[in-house]
């Protein structure tokens, strides 16, 4: 099974390096880059350009998808962490009058607990 991953996997990158070869040899004329408001403006291969942005696009892509998963794990630390703090502070509770028993919802509500 992982053997037949591998191969699979080369195969795709082959034929992408490929893809990208001819994409390149295909656009070698050169292209002006006007910078405005720098004093210069260098003049590239058109698949330099291309090929540039959308690497300039994965990263920032991937940076906001890092990011993104990043603040979802401080959310899932920080609710586990209460979650810890409510169970060790229902272990307290000794007799089974002091736990909270549930009461019925009015309608169109949530069940509530009755602290009584």
């Amino acid at each position: 099974m992982r053997t037949t991953f591998r191969i699979f996997t080369r195969l795709f990158l082959a034929i992408v390096i490929g893809i990208v070869a001819i994409f390149a040899v295909a656009n070698r004329s050169s292209t002006k880059i006007d910078l405005s408001p720098l004093p210069f403006a260098p003049e590239l291969p058109l698949f330099i350009v291309i090929l540039g942005a959308m690497a300039i696009g994965l990263v920032i892509g991937a940076g906001l998808s890092s990011y993104s998963r990043q603040k979802l794990k401080w959310q899932a630390r920080t609710h586990r962490k209460r979650a810890e703090a409510l169970e060790k502070s229902d272990e307290g509770l000794s007799t089974p009058s002091q736990v909270p028993q549930a009461r019925s919802a009015t309608p169109g509500r949530h069940l509530a607990l009755n602290e009584d």
